[in-house]
């Protein structure tokens, strides 16, 4: 049920029905594909047409059996960590400023 503006009145929800029963088949249908996605990627690697496509299923690659890497934030040691996250903030604000 709604307001006048459109909002949930409090106490009712817009999915009443809860989460689809079907969506865990779906992973469960997607995984069956591994085995022929990771053959995809290394005929990909070992003969794509361009080095980008080679690089990038090499890349998936690696994530998927490794993991991906972990970035690691330096700062010199007058710094705090409180300093670091701020200036990772003020990047990523210059960022979404640039892309707007």
């Amino acid at each position: 049920m709604r307001n006048a503006l459109g909002q949930f009145v409090a106490g009712h929800t817009g999915n009443a029905g809860g989460r689809p029963k079907d969506e865990h088949k779906v992973a469960e249908l997607a995984r069956s594909y591994t085995l022929e996605a990771i053959e995809t990627l290394v005929e990909l690697m070992r003969s794509g047409k361009s080095e980008r496509i080679r690089g990038t299923a090499a890349q998936a690659l690696l994530d998927r059996g490794w993991g991906k890497s972990k970035q690691e934030i330096t700062t010199d040691s007058s710094a705090s960590f409180i300093d670091a996250l701020e200036g990772v903030r003020k990047v990523v604000d210059a960022r979404k400023a640039e892309a707007s």
